[in-house]
């Protein structure tokens, strides 16, 4: 006799997100300046948690002020931060400034470099990248070779998110876009992404 193999719950795999948790300054037309939780990954792994997902966001947040108040957001949204994603350094942040036609114009203050221990844990089922982590080094390497190590045993998704202000140059990036994109299962790339 046979068992029928029971029902996959998707919400069971583990996932692991790599990559950035910012903070988001953003000053209106109104001269007045508003702070939110941002950053692609992180937004990822918030997404995924609200589907019931247990996720693992790898990261770089400082033990300062705005990374508490980040770190919590993302406690409160069923994300684990991992351990060693913690650091004494401050706290990346994204400033944005509306122009008149309400165009977002954006200024970083960001070091990423993925600190060695922020990748332990359990093996995930699925790992996604993307944005400023696979993009700015010197981090940006160790995300490459993350990805590149899970896909013997996960699947993994990649958004390119291209923030031009960042980049060397599209003919310097466009090899290590492609490379990523070469190991992905999935790939969410925008019109500007495309450019």
């Amino acid at each position: 006799m046979t068992a029928e193999p029971g029902p996959v719950s998707l919400t069971a795999a583990p996932a692991l997100v790599i990559g950035e948790a910012i903070v988001d300054v953003l000053t209106g037309a109104d001269g007045v300046r508003r702070s939110r939780p941002g950053g692609s990954p992180a937004n990822v792994a918030l997404g995924l948690a609200r589907l019931g997902h247990p996720v693992r966001l790898a990261t770089r947040i400082g033990r300062d002020g705005p990374g508490r108040a980040l770190h919590a957001h993302l406690r409160e949204g069923g994300v684990e931060v991992t351990p060693g994603s913690f650091t004494d350094d401050a706290t990346a942040t994204a400033t944005a400034r509306l122009d008149a036609a309400g165009g977002a114009h954006y200024t970083f203050d960001i070091t990423w470099d993925l600190p060695p221990d922020a990748l332990g844990g359990p093996a995930p089922a699925h790992v996604h990248t993307g944005s400023i982590a696979t993009a700015l080094a010197p981090g940006a390497d160790r995300v490459f070779a993350a990805a590149r190590a899970a896909r013997a045993a996960a699947t993994l998704s990649y958004d390119p998110n291209i923030r031009p202000a960042l980049l060397a140059g599209p003919d310097r990036e466009r090899p290590r876009v492609e490379r990523l994109i070469a190991l992905s299962d999935v790939v969410k790339a925008s019109e500007e992404d495309l450019g």
